[in-house]
């Protein structure tokens, strides 16, 4: 059980340090791109945050060579040839933290307890989504306030919704996984006076209903809780608060894109928005409870006066050839920023039996400050693993040791493993290596170092 406790708080442990990197690159990389995507549009924009916070989680679960191994080689797999395993040593010091055991699951437990707080709080706002919904009456439409959902459907080619009506709303939300239900609060589709009409009571409600029915045709609930779900794994990250914010907000910017096109009059939208944000802002009795549920509302992510500006202001062409190129330079900002991460990747474990198994006799040094590192003199070839070969599996396996003051290596173990039966491969070749110990002072120290063995079919 504790050699268990140990294993998942290191894998852990690893995870968090190796995505509060990623994130914050990644993170850079999505700024810039972001910026380089407002002339293309919102739907750009949207599918280029959704990458990065996919990026975000899952990059870090890889192996930090494997994209730089990837870019670096090229893949010769369905190559004919032989097979030739090549060897890099690099210091310890640049690969590998070594944390105590307590700090290791100190560190594991309080990341384990931020997702599971992000998840309690996701499915304590989805019980109240349901709460309300159970607590709403299904509002019997007449033949006009029916024509106006069908009209909205069918703009945005959907099925109409059903409609319910709940006091708990000042705006209208949509919800629902399998099927649709649109949420108003009382009133919505009463013209109370002719003076509602007149100022364009009807327009508002077109628009309202445009905007709730182009989340429908987006799925835009269902792609909602997936995102959040997969935030949780990073939420303790302020990178990742960032992306779904922005994930939330090019949302809006999309839906209000798709509605003001299915109404053909954009000016018009965006008056209506404002009349909506007015009527919705006035004191009222009834609370806006979208913030505290699953429910997808006309005024989510509060960019009122930027999605005004969008549908307002002249948007300059941009031919299909910028539009490429701007997106492809966009994903590099995001590629780049992963590589650097990548690139600084270390691998965080506890130091368990470098800690223990040490001879007390000998001082492990690292490379710097005087320490020079050891020199090879005798390296034996591994092998290539059969089932690996026959798979045509290549890579890099990462071994640490510490190179004596004799020139052995000692405590040989595998810090970054590759499969396949290549890291026993690896291991045993590098126990069988043969060094010029590294020098403190001109005299023989023992110093600790990693060793990248690479698999590749040639």
């Amino acid at each position: 059980m504790h050699e268990l406790v140990m294993v998942v708080s290191g894998w852990l442990t690893n995870y968090l340090a190796h995505s509060a990197v990623t994130l914050a690159m990644v993170g850079v990389g999505a700024w810039l791109g972001d910026r380089l995507l407002r002339r293309v549009g919102p739907q750009a924009q949207h599918r280029f945050w959704v990458a990065a916070l996919l990026a975000g989680v899952a990059l870090p679960l890889l192996p930090g060579s494997m994209l730089i191994d990837y870019i670096s080689h090229a893949d010769p797999s369905s190559a004919g040839g032989t097979v030739a395993v090549t060897y890099h040593m690099v210091a310890a010091t640049t690969a590998r933290w070594a944390l105590t055991p307590l700090l290791s699951q100190m560190l594991a437990g309080a990341y384990l307890l931020t997702v599971l707080f992000s998840m309690a709080r996701l499915l304590w706002r989805r019980r109240r989504t349901h709460a309300m919904v159970r607590r709403s009456a299904v509002l019997l439409l007449d033949a006009r306030e029916h024509g106006r959902v069908e009209s909205a459907a069918r703009r945005l080619g959907v099925t109409a919704p059903e409609v319910r009506c709940s006091a708990e709303l000042s705006g209208p939300v949509v919800l629902g996984l399998r099927r649709a239900t649109l949420l108003v609060p009382e009133g919505f589709f009463a013209a109370e006076t002719v003076e509602d009409i007149q100022i364009g009571r009807d327009g508002d409600v077109a628009a309202a209903l445009a905007h709730e029915c182009a989340h429908i045709a987006r799925q835009d609930y269902a792609k909602n809780l997936f995102y959040e779900c997969l935030a949780a794994v990073v939420a303790y990250h302020p990178a990742s608060w960032r992306m779904r914010r922005r994930i939330a907000e090019t949302r809006e910017l999309v839906c209000d894109e798709q509605a003001a096109d299915a109404m053909g009059d954009r000016p018009e939208y965006a008056a209506a928005l404002l009349r909506l944000a007015t009527s919705m802002a006035a004191p009222a009795t009834r609370p806006f409870f979208t913030s505290a549920t699953q429910a997808i509302g006309v005024f989510d992510a509060d960019i009122l006066e930027e999605r005004v500006m969008r549908l307002t202001m002249d948007v300059p062409k941009v031919s299909k050839t910028q539009r490429i190129a701007m997106a492809v330079v966009a994903a590099c900002a995001v590629l780049g920023g992963a590589l650097t991460a990548a690139a600084l990747s270390f691998d965080v474990m506890p130091a368990k039996d470098a800690a223990t198994s040490a001879p007390t006799h000998e001082k492990i040094y690292k490379i710097g400050n005087g320490v020079t590192p050891p020199v090879l003199v005798h390296a034996v070839d591994a092998e290539f693993a059969k089932k690996a070969k026959d798979a045509k599996y290549q890579g890099v396996s990462i071994v640490s040791c510490v190179v004596d003051a004799d020139g052995k290596p000692q405590y040989v173990h595998t810090i970054r493993k590759l499969g396949m039966g290549l890291d026993e491969k690896a291991l045993e070749a590098v126990r069988q290596y043969k060094f010029d110990p590294g020098r403190r002072d001109g005299k023989p120290v023992a110093v600790a170092i990693t060793i990248e063995v690479n698999f590749h079919i040639y």
